[in-house]
C-alpha cells in the first residue's frame, strides 16, 4: 500500500507504563536551593521531562481562543454574486450531499429527501414541503432488481459535539456516557418508498451491538451498499465530535429486507490495542484528529458492472483508494494523506467522482474536507482536486481558493462572522441530466454556497456564491455554531441548484450552468448510466 507521505517509524514515547520519569521540581525546592542551584535543577529536571513529554505534559489541542475581532452579533444581511434566487421555501432542510443520492422521481414529479419527509421540486417556482413525520436522512435510489424505490436510513449513537460547559466533547465522561448509552439501532434500515407518502419498513441491519452505527453510506440501487460503519466501541476516536470511530462495511442489498454482510475493513491502528501501528501517525493522541472513516467509498462504476475501484474519506488517515475486485476482501491500493499537519476537522470528509457528459469517470476526484470547530478554532482546510489516473499513486493537482467575504460585510474574514468556516458537502453524484464536469458546488457553513470551475484543475476558479441571512441567536450557541449552509443538489437537465439551510431551502440559478428551465419535465437520463437504472419502466 502506497502512501502520499511516508510516516516515520520512530515515535516518542514508551508502551511500558513503568518507564522511569524525571521528578518534577517544585517552587519551594527552587527557592530553597538558591538561584544557581535552581537554574541547574530546573534545566536538568524540567529539560529532561520536556524531552520525554513535550512542553505540555498532557498535550494540547482544540478548542483554541476566540479571535479578537469576532462579531458579537449575527449578520442578517444577504449577499449574492453571479447567481439568482428562483424561489425560497421555509421549512425542513433538504438531505443531500453526504449520501450522494437523494432524489425520487416519477414522470415529471421530482422530490428530494428532507429532514421531515420530502421537498417536492417539480415546480421550481413553487416547491412544496411534504411532511410524513419521518426524518429522511440516508440514500434514496431506484433498485432495478426489485423495481422499488429504496430509502436506506442511517442509525447510530448521538454525536458528542463540544460546546459551552463541555469544550472537549467526548473527552468529558458525562458526554461520552450519554452517547454510548444509546439503545436504538446501530446500523441501517431499509424502506420501500415507491409510494413516497407511505414509506414501508422492509428490514433492519445492525452493524454491531456496540460502536457508532452508521453515518455516511453509499448506495446507488445496485447489489452492494458501502457503509461508513462502527461495529465496535474499540474504534478509537480523537475528535470530540464522536464517541468512537468508523471503518468500511460492505453489505449485499439483493434482498433489501434481509441485508447480509459481505466484508469489512479498517486501517491498522484504528482499533484500541493496535498501538504500534497507530503511533506511526503524527496525530496519535492529539484529542482532535478525525481518526475514522467519514465518507463510505464512492464507486463510479458498480462492481457487478465490472467496476473495481472505490474512493473513501478516512479523515486524518487520508483518502483511501479501494480495490474492490474481490468484494469479499476489499484492499487499499493507496492512502493519500493531506501533506500538512492540521489539527482537528476532517481532512477527507467525502470524495466526489467527476464524470463527463456521458457519465464516464474522468479520473478526477474532488476531496471535500469538513470543518468541525466554529470561529476558526482549527486550521482552514482546502478542497482538493485529485488525479487518480494511476489509482496506486493519487496526486493532488489543485486546491480551491479560500473564500473571501463580500466587501460590504461587517467582517474582514469568515473566521470573524461566527460559526464554522469551511466546506461540508458537495453536489449529489447521481442527479438528473448530463453532468458538467467543470462545475463543482460546495457548501461552506458560514460562507454559504460556492460554485467553482475546475476546467483547469490546477487552478480552480470560483465563479459564483450566495450567502443567506444568518439564522439563530448569538446567546444560543447551538443555534449558530454550524453556520447556515449545509446541503446542495444540482439538476443538470434544468440547470437548477437546490441549496439547503437550517431555515429552509433555496432554488438558485447560475450562468455557469446555463439558462434555467422552470417548467416541470420528465427525467430523461441520470448523470451515470447505472444511476436509478429502470426507474421509469
Amino acid at each position: 500500500m502506497s502512501k502520499f507521505r511516508q510516516d516515520s517509524e520512530s515515535v516518542i514515547g514508551n508502551d511500558d507504563d513503568s518507564a522511569a520519569k524525571p521528578a518534577s521540581l517544585s517552587r519551594r525546592q527552587v527557592i530553597a536551593g538558591g538561584a544557581s542551584a535552581a537554574l541547574v535543577g530546573l534545566a536538568g529536571s524540567m529539560g529532561a521531562r520536556a524531552q520525554y513529554s513535550g512542553i505540555m505534559e498532557e498535550g494540547g489541542g482544540v478548542p483554541f481562543r476566540l479571535p479578537m475581532g469576532a462579531l458579537n452579533f449575527l449578520d442578517r444581511n444577504q449577499y449574492i454574486s453571479n447567481m439568482q434566487i428562483i424561489s425560497y421555501l421555509e421549512g425542513p432542510q433538504l438531505s443531500s450531499g453526504e449520501p450522494l443520492m437523494t432524489m425520487w422521481a416519477h414522470g415529471s414529479q421530482r422530490m428530494l429527501a428532507s429532514e421531515n419527509g420530502w421537498l417536492d421540486i417539480s415546480n421550481p417556482r413553487k416547491p412544496k414541503n411534504i411532511e410524513i413525520g419521518k426524518r429522511m436522512r440516508g440514500t434514496v435510489s431506484f433498485q432495478e432488481s426489485t423495481g422499488k424505490w429504496i430509502f436506506m436510513e442511517t442509525h447510530g449513537e448521538p454525536l458528542t459535539g463540544a460546546g459551552p460547559g463541555h469544550p472537549h466533547g467526548r473527552w468529558h465522561d458525562e458526554v461520552y456516557r450519554k452517547s454510548v448509552s444509546y439503545t436504538g439501532l446501530r446500523g441501517v434500515s431499509t424502506h420501500d418508498v415507491t409510494d413516497p407518502g407511505n414509506p414501508k419498513l422492509l428490514g433492519q441491519f445492525s452493524t454491531g451491538e456496540t460502536g457508532s452505527g452508521t453515518h455516511h453510506n453509499y448506495y446507488d440501487g445496485g447489489r452492494y451498499a458501502y457503509l461508513d460503519a462502527g461495529w465496535s466501541d474499540q474504534f478509537r476516536m480523537e475528535n470530540p465530535q464522536r464517541a468512537s470511530g468508523n471503518g468500511l462495511m460492505i453489505v449485499d442489498m439483493s434482498d433489501p429486507a434481509n441485508l447480509k454482510e459481505v466484508s469489512r475493513y479498517h486501517i491498522p491502528g484504528q482499533l484500541l490495542g493496535e498501538e504500534n501501528a497507530y503511533k506511526k501517525y503524527w496525530f496519535a493522541g492529539d484529542h482532535a484528529a478525525w481518526t475514522s472513516s467519514h465518507g463510505a467509498p464512492s464507486v463510479p462504476v458498480r462492481v457487478e458492472d465490472g467496476g473495481k475501484l472505490g474512493y473513501g474519506g478516512f479523515g486524518h488517515f487520508g483518502m483511501l483508494t479501494f480495490d474492490l475486485s474481490d468484494i469479499k476482501n476489499p484492499k487499499p491500493l493507496s492512502q493519500l494523506m493531506w501533506d500538512y499537519e492540521s489539527i482537528g476537522g476532517i481532512p477527507y470528509h467525502t470524495v466526489f467522482p467527476v464524470v463527463d457528459a456521458a457519465g464516464k469517470f474522468t479520473n478526477i476526484l474532488v476531496g471535500v474536507p469538513e470543518t468541525i470547530e466554529p470561529d476558526c478554532r482549527e486550521p482552514f482546510k482546502a478542497v482538493q482536486v485529485i488525479d487518480v489516473s494511476d489509482p496506486s499513486k493519487p496526486e493532488i493537482i489543485g486546491l480551491f481558493r479560500r473564500p473571501s467575504p463580500p466587501e460590504d460585510a461587517p467582517y474582514d474574514d469568515f473566521c470573524l462572522s461566527r460559526g464554522r468556516f469551511g466546506t461540508h458537502n458537495s453536489q449529489a453524484f447521481i442527479a438528473p441530466g448530463a453532468s458538467k464536469p467543470n462545475i463543482i458546488a460546495t457548501t461552506h457553513f458560514n460562507a454559504g454556497i460556492r460554485i467553482t470551475d475546475i476546467s483547469n484543475p490546477a487552478k480552480p476558479r470560483e465563479v459564483a456564491w450566495f450567502l443567506p441571512p444568518r439564522g439563530g441567536e448569538i446567546e444560543a450557541y447551538d443555534s449558530w455554531r454550524r453556520g447556515d449552509a449545509e446541503t446542495v443538489f444540482i439538476e443538470w437537465d434544468r440547470n437548477l441548484i437546490w441549496f439547503g439551510t437550517h431555515a429552509g431551502n433555496y432554488c438558485l440559478s447560475c450562468p455557469a450552468l446555463g439558462e434555467p428551465v422552470l417548467s416541470a419535465q420528465k427525467v430523461e437520463r441520470w448523470t451515470v448510466p447505472h444511476g436509478n437504472r429502470g426507474w421509469n419502466v
